[in-house]
């Protein structure tokens, strides 16, 4: 009876920290020993291992002039003759494992040139920072993680990887601009990652490139974070650049907004925003006019948000599922992470206040592969066009997005991680 050829498809570890992980290294294992016995006995082998590399977008050991498509490849590894490109695969596939196993010798070998063993400052002091400082433990390139000033779950981290994981001595619960320097200077840190917004807001990242110039900042600067700083530069922004997102006015003056507020159908619900920073709580909800004139007064004439109110938005309510997608940027593109969901309204029923969030899920099934991908298109954008007006982004773009019956739609931008959200994803 002819045996049919089984097709195994292994996705590459992007990251040395990614392969040396215990279950990517028992999966590479079971792997190697799948390959040599295939090639070896290949009569008596129907499994195919096809690798693909994320980095690269592509299958390994399959040409994309001979296999232009997906398609085409399984149609030849399926076929009686798949024999030379079955080899070719392998061959591939091994070669590329031996390229991470000879980066992990490296890491094995403090003396080596290539050798990493970096000091890492973590600025905050939440549950995302704790969720950081894990993740960045886990890494074979880095030795330290110092918390400026972390918090009492950063405090107790002793197992493990996470032994690396210390808070900043001297500190006193501070994580501002001349605190964050003085400890870069005085650990010789190789990398500083700011978790909360304010910091960067106050430019910790230009200093840093001026005090310690060769350390590396994951994070924007302070041009960068000027569409968390300021919701009304943001609104601006994407309606300059046709990015989906409410109808709204800025204003400075309460009497125009009530003004404007009026001037509306009864039932044009609207939504009323502090401009500035309010650790996430500056948006209020109302239902009908005169709670929304109310809402207006509350932030720019009684100051329930302090300065952040001097400039109020007022946009149209938006329907729909809501989902926070975080996104790496470079400065030049964006790459979404998956989406998560947080709880962000108080009492049952969603009936109270905003809050900062107080739980999360991901990934959200909301956020279908399509909105997905339509979604990183206009994470895309945004960073494309800051760099056409000389403020690249780098670091984190954290997209607020309202998923509406008319398609994904920019609540609000945020530039660092999200909390809770970071903790889930």
């Amino acid at each position: 009876e002819e045996k049919k050829n089984k097709i195994v498809i292994y996705t590459l570890p992007a990251t040395l920290t990614e392969y040396l992980q215990e279950s990517a290294l028992n999966e590479a294992s079971l792997l190697r020993s799948h390959l040599f016995r295939s090639t070896n006995n290949s009569a008596s082998s129907s499994s195919i291992v096809v690798t693909y590399d994320s980095t690269s977008h592509s299958f390994l050991g399959a040409s994309s002039a001979e296999y232009p498509s997906p398609s085409s490849l399984l149609t030849a590894l399926l076929s009686t003759t798949a024999t030379p490109i079955k080899t070719q695969l392998a061959q591939s596939t091994l070669q590329s494992l031996t390229k991470l196993d000879s980066l992990a010798a490296t890491q094995l070998d403090p003396a080596s040139p290539a050798h990493k063993s970096d000091t890492v400052v973590l600025v905050g002091s939440g549950g995302r920072e704790h969720a950081l400082a894990v993740a960045l433990a886990r890494s074979p390139l880095v030795n330290r993680v110092i918390c400026c000033p972390g918090n009492g779950g950063t405090a107790g981290e002793s197992d493990g990887f996470s032994r690396k994981i210390e808070n900043a001595e001297g500190v006193n619960g501070k994580q501002d601009n001349e605190t964050v320097v003085a400890l870069v200077k005085r650990e010789k840190a190789d990398m500083v990652v700011v978790g909360p917004e304010q910091p960067l807001v106050d430019g910790l990242v230009d200093v840093l490139a001026v005090e310690c110039p060769g350390v590396r900042v994951f994070g924007p600067s302070r041009a960068g974070a000027e569409l968390e700083a300021s919701k009304a530069f943001t609104k601006d922004f994407l309606q300059q650049h046709n990015i989906p997102t409410a109808k709204y006015r800025n204003f400075t003056s309460a009497t125009e907004a009530i003004a404007y507020v009026k001037s509306l159908s009864p039932t044009d619900r609207q939504v009323v925003k502090a401009s500035g920073l309010a650790a996430g709580k500056g948006v209020l909800l109302p239902t009908t006019p005169e709670e929304t004139i109310a809402a207006i007064h509350e932030i720019m004439s009684d100051k329930a948000f302090g300065a952040a109110g001097d400039t109020c938005v007022v946009e149209s309510f938006m329907t729909g599922p809501e989902a926070s997608c975080l996104a790496f940027c470079d400065g030049k593109t964006a790459v979404l992470m998956p989406a998560a969901q947080d709880h962000k309204r108080a009492l049952d029923g969603d009936e109270g206040l905003n809050t900062g969030g107080m739980g999360a899920y991901a990934p959200a099934p909301c956020v279908t592969p399509e909105l997905h991908k339509e979604i990183e298109e206009m994470c895309k954008r945004t960073v494309e066009k800051m760099a056409e007006r000389g403020t690249p982004y780098v670091g984190v773009l954290y997209a607020g997005m309202m998923l509406t019956p008319n398609g994904p739609s920019v609540l609000e931008f945020n530039c660092r991680f999200g909390d809770p959200e970071t903790q889930v994803v």
